[in-house]
Parts: structure tokens; C-alpha cells; sequence
């Protein structure tokens, strides 16, 4: 099939030239698919997997209506004469600034991937005169505030801080024109399903509604259907991480309480570089950024109960290389956007296999290749084969480690043996003497290489994970 161009999908010549100077020449299959939909006006259900390009895939059409709009003078959104006034009365002691009237709304999950969403905005939209701006929790409202006085024409929100800023009066969103969910999962995942539902009634005005999805439950297709109506066109990319391509895979079996003590040894046997772990709670990935850092390897963590400025920063040094490890959890980390993460370390196994392709999509991006490896414990074990269930294919045992303990076989009960593959040194837990005869097993950087997706290691734990706090990001391809 021959390929597409940017031009030939039907986008306006300052938007072209803005994607020819960030050094994209071909869309992607979910830009080259869902932009065409989105510029004929039609509503869209796009089902994507992060990393495939679809922030570019709605940004890129929304500045495209929104400058076609301003050409055939339509006052969208409330714009014109409602913005100058909003902008006159701010100067006026005693007067309350008119609210924000935004043409376009697009919600976000997280913080991270509001910031990120909104990044993406200023790039493509640089030179059109298309205001921005993004609202979230976890920062002071004053330069929130400051922004939507200067009504912005987008709007990136996260749920939470847009209620806030539309109860006291500084949004309304009489005047969105067009409204789009990203990561419609996460918010379900969240539990922000009902708030999507109140702020989508009060976006009377809409022309244009788009949702998107990395997965499809059941509540999501419910909200698809009321929000975009029967007549919606859908765009399903399918998830290339299942295949795992670029990805060399290995699934690490141990007890719960070796995984704290290998991490930082196959982190430095192995060579690794630029390493992405994830954990299912807050309070682990804390407690293993601090296991890391006290090793020598530069780390640091992002969740839901670090400061907006903490995990900037983190997120910050780990895309310039000044720490080695970022530790988060699966929400927090929906929002990093890094081209060169080398590994994906799995440190817990994730209880949903749709999370599992989340995480190791993280690595082998932009043409580069990646590894992914996977601590999983006899608790686990049963998600873990969930995760090869839905990839109809058995991920590759490393048995080259010292804690190796052999998985239990499918029906055959629960239990599992440690390896006598000569590694361990001796029985005894815990005792200094682990591995002492065997290290010399071990392979090099990578690890053994397998092709099929594997889970992350930890147990089926208390808090649950999933919904452990209230809290993504693509390749250099365009987002």
C-alpha cells in the first residue's frame, strides 16, 4: 500500500509546515486513520494503545477547525467580543473577570498527560495565534487562574481541578465547540467516570465530540455511545506491543522477598541504562527508588503523592539522563514521554493484561530496541498467565539469576521448587552466601531474549493498586 503524507491528509499548509519542521514526513496509521474522520466533522471512537501517535492524531484536525472556524468568522466558543470584554473587565477594581470560555476541552486522566497534551498543543499550534492552556490538581490555582483570564481558545483539563475552577465560576463551558476524552480506560480506571458525564452535560454546545481508548471495557462503550451517538465513525489500531516487536522479553521467577534484593544487581550486572520500573502501589515504588538510591543507582519516583513539582523534576532529570531509574506506579507513569528508555522492569505483575502492554510499550520506540523483564512470585502467578493467555504466547523463563524459583506447572497445585541449577549457593534465605558459586551464570546486558509479552512481579498486595491513587506519551514519531 503506498504511503501517505502529511498533505494528503487534508490538514491546512501552517499546520503541514509545522510538522515537516518538528521532522515528521508520514502520519501514523491511527493520524493517517482518525484525521481524515475528524475533519469531515464526524464524531470518533478511536481505540489506540500509547506510543502509536494519536495525540497528534486529535490535536492536529481540532487547530485545523478551530483556524477554519476564525476564516469564516465564526465566533467560536465565545470568542470575540465576549473575550476582549472578559479581558477589559479583569482591569476594573471590584469586578469579577468574566469566566473562561474555551472553543475546545480536552480531559485528561492525569496531570502528566494534560501537561503533555498541552506541549503538544504549543508545538503544532505555534504561529496560528490558538491560545492553550492546561489546568490540573496538584498545583497552585493562582497561575491557573491567571491563564484562564486570558481566555484560552484549548482547554486541557484533568477532571477534578476543571469542577473546581467551573464551581467557582472561572470555566464555563457553554462555548466548547469540541470536546475530546483521552484515555477514556484511565478515567474508568479512576474512577472519574461520573465527572466526565456531568462536564460533557455541560458542553451543550458541542459540534464535535472524540473519545479514546487504549482498551474498551464495558463502562466505556456505555459512555461512547452517550457521548458520541450511533452515527460515530471508529478508528481500532491494533495494540503492535502484543506482538512484542523490538522488545526482547523474559519473564524472572523468585520469592517476593529476593525481588528488592535482585533489582539493583541485574540493574548493574546487566548494564542497564535508562530503566523504567514499575510497582502496583505508592508506598513500593517509594521504597524502592530509596532501595536504589541507597545501592548507588541514581534513581528517583513518581506517584500520586509526590508534589506536581517533585515529579517534574523526576520526570525532568530521568529524559536528560541525570538519574539512572524512575520508579512508578502505573497512573503516574501514563504521562512520561521518553523516546530512549532501554528496559522495562516489571517489579510487580500488573492483575489487568491490557497494563501489562501499557508498561513494556514504554521502551523500543522511535525504531530503537528495548527489553523487558518481568519479577514474578508464586502470588502472581496466575495474573502472569493471564498476560500469556491474552497474548496467545509463553514468555521465556531467565533462569540466569540467583533467586531463581521454579514456577509451579499449570495444574499440577501452587507450589514451586527453587532451581537446582547450581545458583543459589545454598538453601538458606536470606543468608549473604545467595548465589555464591552460581553468578557466574548470569548473561549479559538484556538477559536471555524472548519474544512473547511478560507480567511484572509482586504480589497481590492489600491496597489493591489499580485505584491505589487519583492520578503518560509516545514515540518521535508525531504524538
Amino acid at each position: 500500500m503506498q504511503s501517505l503524507s502529511f498533505s494528503d491528509l487534508g490538514l491546512a499548509e501552517s499546520l503541514i509546515k509545522v510538522v515537516a519542521r518538528e521532522g515528521y514526513s508520514e502520519p501514523t496509521e491511527v493520524q493517517a486513520r482518525a484525521i481524515p474522520v475528524l475533519l469531515s466533522g464526524a464524531n470518533l471512537l478511536g481505540t489506540a494503545q500509547t506510543g502509536t501517535g494519536k495525540t497528534a492524531a486529535f490535536t492536529l484536525p481540532l487547530l485545523h477547525v478551530i483556524l477554519a472556524d476564525r476564516s469564516g468568522n465564526e465566533p467560536a466558543g465565545g470568542g470575540g467580543a465576549g473575550r476582549n470584554a472578559g479581558r477589559s473587565n479583569s482591569k476594573k477594581p471590584y469586578r469579577r473577570a468574566a469566566p473562561a470560555r474555551p472553543v475546545a476541552l480536552i480531559l485528561a486522566p492525569t496531570r502528566e498527560l494534560a501537561i503533555q497534551i498541552d506541549r503538544s498543543v504549543a508545538v503544532y499550534g505555534a504561529g496560528t495565534g490558538v491560545s492553550h492552556l492546561a489546568v490540573f490538581g496538584g498545583a497552585p490555582k493562582g497561575r491557573q487562574l491567571e491563564g484562564l483570564r486570558r481566555q484560552p481558545d484549548v482547554l486541557v483539563a484533568t477532571p477534578g481541578r476543571l469542577q473546581d475552577f467551573i464551581g467557582e465560576g472561572a470555566i464555563d463551558l457553554s462555548g466548547v465547540a469540541y470536546f475530546i476524552l483521552d484515555e477514556a480506560d484511565r478515567m474508568l480506571d479512576m474512577g472519574f467516570i461520573p465527572e466526565v458525564r456531568k462536564i460533557a452535560k455541560m458542553a451543550v454546545a458541542r459540534k464535535q465530540t472524540a473519545l479514546f481508548s487504549a482498551t474498551m471495557p464495558t463502562e466505556v462503550e456505555h459512555l461512547a455511545a452517550e457521548l458520541l451517538g450511533p452515527e460515530a465513525q471508529r478508528v481500532a489500531i491494533a495494540p503492535k506491543a502484543m506482538t512484542a516487536d523490538g522488545i526482547k522479553q523474559s519473564v524472572l521467577h523468585m520469592t517476593r522477598e529476593d525481588k528488592i534484593t535482585l533489582l539493583p544487581e541485574i540493574i548493574r550486572e546487566r548494564g542497564m541504562f535508562r530503566v523504567l520500573v514499575f510497582t502496583r502501589t505508592k508506598h513500593r515504588a517509594a521504597r524502592v527508588a530509596k532501595v536504589l538510591s541507597k545501592a548507588g543507582i541514581p534513581s528517583d519516583e513518581i506517584h500520586g503523592n509526590r508534589t506536581q513539582n517533585q515529579r517534574q523534576r523526576a520526570l525532568e532529570s530521568f529524559r536528560r539522563g541525570k538519574i539512572q531509574v524512575l520508579v512508578g506506579t502505573d497512573v503516574a507513569a501514563r504521562g512520561i514521554d521518553v523516546d530512549d528508555i532501554t528496559h522495562v522492569i516489571n517489579y510487580e505483575i500488573p492483575n489487568e493484561p491490557e497494563t501489562y502492554v501499557h508498561r513494556i510499550g514504554r521502551t523500543a520506540r522511535a525504531g530503537n530496541e528495548g527489553v523487558a523483564l518481568s519479577f514474578c512470585d508464586r502470588d502472581e502467578l496466575n495474573d502472569f498467565r493471564r498476560i500469556e493467555s491474552m497474548l496467545r504466547s509463553e514468555v521465556e523463563i531467565d533462569r540466569s539469576h540467583p533467586f531463581h524459583v521454579e514456577p509451579a506447572v499449570p495444574g499440577r497445585g501452587s507450589g514451586g521448587g527453587r532451581g537446582n541449577s547450581g545458583r543459589r549457593g545454598h538453601a538458606g534465605r536470606g543468608n549473604a552466601g545467595h548465589g555464591n558459586a552460581g553468578r557466574g551464570g548470569r548473561s549479559g546486558p538484556g538477559g536471555n531474549r524472548s519474544y512473547g509479552p511478560g507480567g511484572n512481579g509482586g504480589n497481590r498486595s492489600k491496597s489493591g493498586g489499580r485505584r491505589d491513587e487519583r492520578r503518560s506519551a509516545s514515540s518521535r514519531r508525531a504524538r
